[in-house]
């Protein structure tokens, strides 16, 4: 499908074209489905790949009650901050901060706790001044990639400071920091034997951060993938 036919798409769309891209659409989001090239037909575990989620639904709340808000809302919540947990319907909920989470939805077509959040954020505006969260608008305002492979913790070693091996950054951890000198968030959650990372930062640098990965993973020989092979490595 042609990403210009709908109404969203990623500011990476232009590069993943020229790559051969073949994208599908969720939820108006113009998404990558398969991108040609050697690593097309499997995904090892320790093959070094990179992925554009950037398409795929998530949002933000924060605000006094957020906790209480969200627990009646049926969310299960993370202890603490700076910690992950995937809820009933798959969504996984972050917490950044005591009142501050950002949901992401990765994988499906459809989760509807992120879908009725969305659909009360005219409500909540209205009653921010009586102790209600409110929402953040991550969907628009910034990228999400997801980097897999065995070298994901050594390549990322060159642009951040944390140190992500297993012994340091556990399962479901969260680290609010900096890549390439941007402010990102980074969250592990590996698929399968392999290690894995979602990465966020804001909008306006996508090929900036783009580049770098590519750039510091080129040694690993990183590939640029679709959906449909991480899906295939996360069933293992």
């Amino acid at each position: 499908m042609d990403p210009l036919s709908t109404a969203y798409r990623s500011p990476l769309h232009r590069k993943l074209e020229a790559l051969g891209t073949e994208f599908m659409e969720i939820n108006g989001y113009v998404v990558p489905d398969v991108v040609p090239g050697s690593a097309a037909r499997s995904l090892a575990p320790e093959q070094l790949a990179l992925c554009d989620l950037s398409g795929l639904p998530r949002v933000g709340v924060k605000g006094a009650n957020a906790v209480d808000w969200l627990t009646k809302k049926g969310f299960s919540m993370p202890a603490n901050s700076n910690s992950a947990l995937r809820q009933s319907d798959g969504v996984l909920l972050a917490r950044l901060a005591p009142n501050e989470f950002l949901l992401l939805g990765e994988e499906s077509s459809s989760y509807p706790s992120i879908e009725n959040l969305v659909q009360q954020d005219e409500f909540l505006r209205k009653t921010a001044d009586q102790g209600k969260p409110f929402l953040v608008p991550r969907q628009h305002s910034q990228i999400w990639f997801r980097l897999t492979g065995c070298n994901s913790v050594d390549m990322l070693a060159k642009l951040c400071a944390i140190d992500f091996r297993d012994s340091n950054f556990k399962m479901l951890q969260v680290a609010q920091t900096s890549v390439a000198r941007l402010n990102a968030i980074i969250l592990r959650e590996d698929l399968g034997s392999s290690n894995a990372f979602h990465i966020l930062a804001d909008r306006a640098s996508a090929e900036y951060l783009w580049d770098c990965i590519l750039d510091a993973g080129e040694e690993y020989a990183i590939q640029v993938v679709g959906l449909k092979l991480l899906a295939e490595l996360k069933q293992g």
